[in-house]
């Protein structure tokens, strides 16, 4: 049974510490007891520097009321799990945005297991997506010409001022409309 024990404490450990995403162990007033070795590379601290802070201390700004009303919500409520977006600080001051997964457990008494994936590749092309998609509708919006986009059922994604004036549209909003309903008689 000891042997057994062992074994599974290994696998455990070797979880933990292997993981892809960060862990961290926390106890009921948010202060670190554990952090693996992918969450403190995430946030520039080394295990112990890590554990003697509370989650505030890498909270964004931002978020730090959110997280505060997170935290009562935790307190009184042990829901299974409760997972969100957002930003934290590492130790040199740089931000990175993490999806977090927070769940509760009594064991003697509450602590909580954080799941933490940094996610800020993703934030940054979405980013940029958005960027571009803002760029390709300005170019569209102010085309010389008369231009207009549709999706595959023919609402219109986007028009130039040039597109509404030559068909008479005046200030009818355009976009989502099915290009059948602006002219039905087509």
């Amino acid at each position: 049974a000891e042997e057994a024990l062992r074994a599974s404490e290994a696998r455990f450990r070797a979880v933990f510490e292997q993981a892809a995403v960060g862990i961290a162990k926390l106890d009921a007033s948010g202060a670190f007891l554990r952090a693996n070795p992918k969450l403190c590379a995430m946030l520039g601290y080394e295990e112990a520097e890590l554990c003697t802070l509370r989650y505030p201390a890498i909270t964004h700004p931002d978020h730090a009321e959110s997280d505060r009303e997170l935290h009562r919500q935790l307190l009184s409520d042990p829901a299974p799990a409760v997972e969100f977006g957002k930003r934290l600080l590492r130790k040199d001051g740089t931000t990175l945005w993490a999806n977090v997964t927070i769940s509760r457990a009594d064991i003697d008494e509450p602590f909580y297991i954080a799941v933490i994936e940094d996610i800020s590749a993703r934030k940054a092309a979405e980013a940029k997506l958005r960027a571009s998609e803002e760029r390709g509708r300005l170019f569209v919006e102010h085309a010389p010409s008369s231009i207009a986009l549709f999706d595959r059922e023919m609402r219109y994604l986007a028009a130039s001022r040039r597109y509404v004036e030559d068909m008479r549209l005046g200030d009818q909003p355009l976009i989502g409309r099915c290009h059948y309903d602006v002219f039905p008689g087509i």
